[in-house]
């Protein structure tokens, strides 16, 4: 098992430059989103609702716009190799304040499913709780201590969170169409029917948490887990091509679907940290 988890797996520098090429490719593509102009009014109606609206609110149309000019810059920094490291660290501690912020947006807009009774029913807010993995990879860039448990409290935290919420009538409806239109689900799952597909998937995110708990009591499970996890994510990315609905137009604009699917490949980053690191 050991030997075919260590052929999976990449090699401890290739997962640092995974890590490297997924944190500044998706904070560049989410940047020349917001350059471009296609996300201006999700930002605002997550700004509307945050304590600090009053603030920005004379600078509200400018928003998007410094958004997407702090995480293009930030992403290329990281990106170009012979960047002094100065400039890197300056560029993963912007992305780390970033997340932080994403974050405090559960706390200030209506994340949660009032069908289901609020809170912890999570509807969409449920591409915020990413942000702790990437709040992790951040802080591991920068050699802070604890990085690598942040990063594996966030995959504890979106694949149980998920997982159980896979397990609702909503969140089945939100799946469906994602599993019909795959190639890798469409022959085979869907035939138990829209909540036992979803069941399906959700007891199988629920397990890879239980796995992933063995940093804490077995190593075996835990590198399982890993491997779990990073198949998931492997699949998520992979409906940014079977599932058109992703895209809301050309590149680089995505709908809020894509903007779910994208950060998984952070999400996969981590995981091959927490294996190699």
């Amino acid at each position: 098992m050991q030997a075919v988890i260590n052929k999976i797996m990449p090699s401890a520098s290739n997962a640092h430059l995974f890590a490297v090429l997924s944190l500044s490719g998706v904070f560049i593509w989410f940047g020349l989103m917001n350059l471009a102009g296609s996300t201006d009014g999700s930002i605002a109606r997550w700004v509307d609702a945050h304590p600090m609206a009053s603030l920005l609110k004379p600078h509200k149309a400018n928003v998007a716009l410094i958004l997407g000019v702090v995480q293009t810059a930030s992403g290329l920094l990281i990106a170009i190799y012979s960047i002094p490291q100065r400039f890197k660290r300056m560029s993963y501690s912007l992305i780390a304040l970033m997340a932080i912020g994403s974050l405090s947006l559960l706390f200030t807009n209506p994340v949660w499913m009032k069908g289901l009774g609020g809170f912890p029913a999570i509807g969409n807010g449920q591409g915020l709780i990413k942000y702790i993995t990437i709040l992790g990879v951040a802080l591991w860039f920068l050699g802070v201590k604890g990085a690598r448990e942040v990063m594996l409290l966030g995959l504890i935290i979106v694949l149980g969170w998920i997982g159980a919420m896979k397990f609702t009538g909503p969140e089945a409806d939100g799946v469906w169409p994602l599993l019909t239109s795959s190639p890798a689900f469409n022959w085979w799952i869907t035939d138990f029917g829209k909540q036992t597909a979803s069941n399906i998937i959700g007891g199988i995110e629920l397990l890879t948490v239980i796995l992933l708990t063995g940093h804490w009591w077995n190593r075996r499970a835990f590198e399982l887990g890993l491997v779990l996890s990073g198949a998931t994510f492997v699949v998520t990315l992979s409906f940014l091509a079977t599932f058109s609905a992703s895209w809301a137009g050309g590149f680089p604009s995505l709908t809020s679907t894509g903007h779910f699917l994208l950060k998984d490949a952070i999400l996969l980053a981590a995981v091959f940290i927490l294996y190699r690191d």
